[in-house]
């Protein structure tokens, strides 16, 4: 055999689990679809926790957001929220990922672009990775880490009908520095529209170094039946519309180069099996408030490298041992995502009283923010955030009762 580990699909899970897995001496082909560097629908915010947990990602990151301001749906209320501290990092895609898999062909792993995988084999001694330009490479083991729709995931009968996404616009447009600091100051602020224009979801504005992300997005399993169907791109002309009305576009800004991608929202109930292992969206690692799912992506390749070089190890690659990585997995990051998804649903009611409460204390508009960005633990955060939300409801009720 070749390779002892064959990494399908080369973003931040799989480019993280192939340098993971090259520095601990293990032989790795990281494989990828697309020529690298290759540009990927997103909107290019990361939670400050990635750069804290994977200080090497610095040199990649475009810039840096110090604050938000966050409107209701109704637009009659908005909460800003302005740090001294990074609020968030922002990073372009093509750059972020080259430079990811740049860091682990630097560590010893191979990479090969344009190739994309038709079939995986599990045997009983090896797995076998079919090619669509013919070619058949074998190898020990095989990580899939090549998005939701991934081939591995479906081919090794890991993957599950996924009925809960989240479905999402957006685009990438270059604007001058002196425009970024017109609209967006120096800090960079980030805008959020929660239900915007009554979507089941929200719209972003993320201001990078020379350009601006904003894209829209709607979670499903949210989107009430008795909505009439409004297509996403005629939503997303009439954000652009109120962006410009806000004075938070220039007037002459376009609606062109939209790209649209779908995401997971749950974690797959199983993400590994004989000699196969599945991280970031090809196991359904995302948030399923913001969407979000670098960090997880790459925490996860970072989970499965150390795994399965123990399993190399012992010489054991049966699902039995490797499930050590669903239980880390789960501890890590798992707890949280499943606790958020809870509230997923919260993306079809009424949010104009949270965010008119977050208009009126700082502190419970950090804990929504840091809990649904990702930034603070749900698990450890969930009742300071509950007393906090029964406490300004009753104080709110009383100042009416005053009114």
């Amino acid at each position: 055999m070749n390779y002892d580990v064959i990494v399908v699909g080369a973003g931040p899970a799989g480019s993280t689990a192939a340098k993971n897995l090259a520095e601990k001496g293990i032989k790795v082909l990281l494989l990828d679809k697309a020529k690298f560097p290759r540009d990927k629908p997103c909107g290019g915010g990361l939670p400050t926790r990635v750069k804290k947990r994977f200080p090497y990602i610095e040199p990649f990151i475009d810039s840096v957001s110090y604050g938000t301001t966050m409107y209701s749906s109704s637009l009659r209320y908005k909460c800003d929220l302005l740090r001294e501290k990074p609020f968030v990092d922002m990073v372009l895609r093509k750059d972020f990922d080259y430079g990811l898999m740049s860091l682990a062909q630097k560590a010893g792993a191979t990479f090969l672009g344009g190739k994309s995988v038709i079939d995986v084999v599990v045997q009983k001694e090896k797995v076998s990775v079919m090619l669509e330009d013919g070619q058949t490479i074998e190898t020990q083991m095989v990580i899939g880490s090549d998005g939701m729709h991934s081939v591995v995931a479906e081919k090794t009968n890991l993957s599950k009908k996924l009925e809960v996404i989240c479905i999402s616009l957006m685009q990438e447009q270059p604007l001058t520095s002196k425009q970024l600091t017109a609209f967006f100051t120096k800090k960079r602020l980030i805008y959020l529209f929660i239900k915007a224009h009554g979507i089941a979801g929200y719209a972003w504005v993320f201001p990078k170094k020379n350009t601006v992300n904003i894209g829209i997005g709607e979670f499903q399993s949210a989107v009430s039946k008795a909505r009439p169907k409004i297509p996403l791109k005629e939503t997303y002309e009439k954000f652009i519309s109120t962006l410009k009305e806000k004075k938070l576009l220039p007037a002459d800004f376009p609606v062109e180069n939209l790209k649209g991608a779908t995401l997971p929202i749950f974690p797959l109930e199983n993400t590994c099996g004989d000699r196969v292992m599945l991280c970031g969206d090809a196991a359904g690692f995302i948030n399923p408030i913001t969407g979000e799912g670098i960090y997880y992506a790459m925490v996860s390749g970072k989970i499965a490298a150390d795994v399965i070089a123990e399993a190399l190890k012992s010489n054991d690659l049966s699902s039995r041992f490797l499930s050590r990585y669903q239980t880390l997995w789960n501890y890590d990051f798992g707890k949280d995502l499943k606790a958020l998804g809870r509230f997923n649903n919260q993306w079809g009611k009424d949010s104009e009283r949270i965010i008119r409460l977050m208009t009126r204390d700082k502190k419970f508009a950090k804990l929504i923010i840091g809990v649904s960005g990702g930034q603070i633990s749900f698990r450890k955060y969930r009742t300071p955030l509950i007393l906090r939300y029964v406490f300004l409801s009753f104080k709110n009720l009383f100042r009416k009762k005053e009114e």
